[in-house]
């Protein structure tokens, strides 16, 4: 099917709505499938799950969410130029798509929260600092834009229906907002992609080097989720209001939250292929790895005697 169809009263009739839910549904699909093989390859290796899958499963929750959302906006007419769109459907989907868009922001916090909690359990002193800092204002951040989906205008009517008496923030402080979200959230996947290279190289050293290089290529895969926010904040100014034009910012922030649940499921899925031959060996340390978790809380740090065995059990069993 064409998304632009032919027309004799010179306006275009395009409608980006079927390939928008097949590419927000493929991506969904992607991480769905690879989420599962993590949560499958721990168990079937006899771990247990941890603060950071669950973190991750409720990302992949908020992604299901939206991209059903997303869908629902579609059979309203989402994806058409205004003067194509039913107008019954006016009041209806530009509600259904505030829900859409605040459950894409939360699926990408918290699958980036999620990689950034299983970095605290690998880290100490002032790398625990910087991924504490990282969580806590990207949160922040995203958290008062996804605010802001609901309060920009009131009555929230107004969003959609500018005749209504009301209201709204300034468009241009609500983009600079939205822009300043992306842009932290693409640089905290930055960061957060290069904080394994300090670990594995600086810190911990009794893995080979060729292990090494191929744990941090693995845990640094978050940084393409860092490319799909950067492309999303580049979008924001260009929008000029018609339906047509957000639907490139939809596909990107489905692509932010989607990307980074399947890189945060990659360091856990190189265990499916290097096979079993080091099984035995990641059992032991996985064990030794659950005693020690079960003793402290998530912010204990480690002590000086301990800490470099800690580093060497949790870089095996987070990642193999």
């Amino acid at each position: 099917m064409e998304a632009r169809q032919s027309s004799t009263d010179g306006l275009s009739h395009e409608d980006l709505g079927p390939q928008l839910n097949l590419v927000f549904w493929l991506l969904t699909g992607l991480a769905t499938v690879f989420l599962a093989l993590r949560i499958y390859c721990k168990l079937h290796r006899g771990r247990r799950l941890w603060w950071d899958d669950y973190i991750l499963a409720a990302s992949w929750v908020s992604l299901v969410v939206s991209a059903s959302t997303t869908s629902v906006c579609v059979a309203l007419d989402y994806g058409k130029n205004l003067y194509d769109m039913d107008p019954a459907n006016l009041p209806k989907m530009p509600f259904i798509a505030v829900f859409a868009g605040f459950f894409s922001v939360l699926a990408a916090a918290w699958s980036k929260t999620s990689f950034a909690v299983t970095l605290l359990r690998l880290s100490q002193g002032w790398m625990k600092a910087v991924i504490w800092f990282i969580i806590i204002t990207m949160n922040a951040i995203m958290g008062t834009a996804m605010l802001f989906m609901w309060i920009k205008c009131r009555p929230f009517a107004k969003i959609w229906d500018d005749s209504i008496e009301g209201w709204c923030i300034d468009p241009y402080k609500i983009v600079v907002l939205y822009q300043w979200s992306a842009g932290w959230s693409g640089s905290s996947d930055v960061i957060l992609a290069l904080l394994p290279w300090r670990i594995l190289f600086h810190v911990h050293k009794t893995l080979s080097t060729r292990e090494r290089f191929g744990v941090a290529v693995a845990m640094s895969m978050g940084v393409v989720a860092g490319v799909a926010s950067f492309v999303k904040m580049a979008m924001l100014p260009k929008l000029t209001g018609d339906p047509t034009d957000t639907v490139a910012v939809t596909i990107w922030g489905g692509a932010e939250g989607s990307i980074t649940i399947i890189a945060a499921s990659i360091p856990v899925l190189r265990a499916l292929i290097r096979g079993e031959k080091t099984r035995s060996t990641s059992v032991t340390l996985d064990t030794m790895d659950e005693r020690r978790l079960n003793a402290a809380s998530l912010d204990t740090l480690p002590t000086p005697r301990n800490a470099y065995n800690d580093i060497h059990s949790n870089v095996h069993s987070h990642v193999t």
